[in-house]
């Protein structure tokens, strides 16, 4: 695996359950989605400290997802989340779905995926400019200037 984890901040663990299988007995393609929700919600709450509810207004622009291999019933998958761009109303988180072999604890990707977010207000619908300390939070969350991005 040439992907270099050291760089993602922050780490999701998702057991797999009966319910993300489908008839073939693998993860289901829209379980991704949900692993991916999961995800996303325990990176925001990380990364603005929210304790309680959501507080930042953004909604899911699109998502775009490449699978690797199937993943089944009691795997434990681990889901890698960081920043991969940020623009004037959006930013885009990219996630990297990765197991690791019960025997020879070689780490594997599953799948990858991008989402792209923007920030909307919530009154009217719009999409709107992303507030500065949010831009700010995400930013120094990921230790990493904006001409990086």
């Amino acid at each position: 695996m040439s992907i270099d984890l050291s760089h993602f901040k922050h780490i999701k663990k998702i057991v797999i359950r009966y319910d993300d299988l489908d008839t073939m007995g693998h993860v289901n393609n829209k379980s991704y989605l949900s692993f991916l929700e999961e995800s996303r919600i325990d990176y925001h709450k990380q990364l603005f400290d929210w304790k309680h509810e959501l507080e930042f207004n953004a909604v899911v622009a699109k998502i775009e997802i490449n699978y690797r291999k199937p993943l089944f019933y009691n795997d434990t998958l681990y889901i890698y989340t960081r920043l991969f761009n940020i623009g004037t109303k959006s930013f885009e988180l990219e996630s990297f779905f990765i197991t690791k072999d019960k025997k020879s604890e070689i780490l594997s990707k599953v799948a990858e995926a991008k989402v792209v977010l923007v920030a909307i207000d919530p009154k009217t619908g719009q999409a709107i400019a992303l507030p500065e300390k949010e831009k700010q939070l995400l930013l120094e969350f990921e230790k990493q200037d904006n001409d990086l991005l």
